[in-house]
């Protein structure tokens, strides 16, 4: 069933809520944020160690990537029923989750050490690159849906090549 325009809009404005709260919280005084180790952008500091930033930690990463995750997951294993029901595959539904694991994955790991254990022993350079990873989510992201989905390979194809996929051919290679 379609989704209603109300409900597109109010899961839009909780998205952009929930993200200005997360971001603001910082600046308020629960976490901090500082330069990244090389200097070029402002990230979390994970440097510090202290309680505020452990319990801004952990609850940032249980709201922020546990239970996005655990969405995800049960979300694309429930598409991914339905298409083996209906036997058309129009979607690998592993990729999303795995690109959040892949490119966010990293980051959250230094995040719980630097928790732990004082993280300044690591070369800047090797702490800067779990942020840089994380920071190609988006362009990840589109890739993923867009050479991921029948549809829009099949239209990329076409404005690149000049050459219109045939439905016959698209279900060949998805297989």
């Amino acid at each position: 069933s379609k989704m209603q325009w109300s409900t597109a809009i109010s899961m839009m404005l909780f998205a952009w809520l929930f993200a200005a709260f997360w971001s603001v919280m910082p600046l308020l005084g629960w976490g901090e944020y500082d330069y990244e180790p090389l200097r070029t952008c402002c990230t979390l500091d994970y440097s510090k160690g202290d309680r505020n930033y452990i319990t801004f930690l952990f609850a940032l990463s249980i709201f922020n990537f546990i239970i996005p995750g655990f969405i995800m997951l049960t979300s694309y294993q429930s598409i991914h029923q339905k298409f083996k029901k209906t036997g058309q595959y129009k979607f690998n539904t592993g990729l999303p989750l795995k690109t959040l694991v892949i490119c966010w994955g990293p980051y959250c790991l230094l995040c719980f050490y630097a928790a732990v254990e004082n993280v300044m022993f690591i070369s800047p350079k090797y702490r800067m690159i779990p942020a840089v990873i994380a920071k190609t989510v988006p362009t990840v992201d589109a890739f993923v849906y867009a050479l991921g989905n029948e549809n829009y390979r099949g239209g990329i194809w076409q404005f690149l090549t000049g050459q219109k996929i045939e439905k016959a051919e698209v279900d060949n290679k998805t297989k």
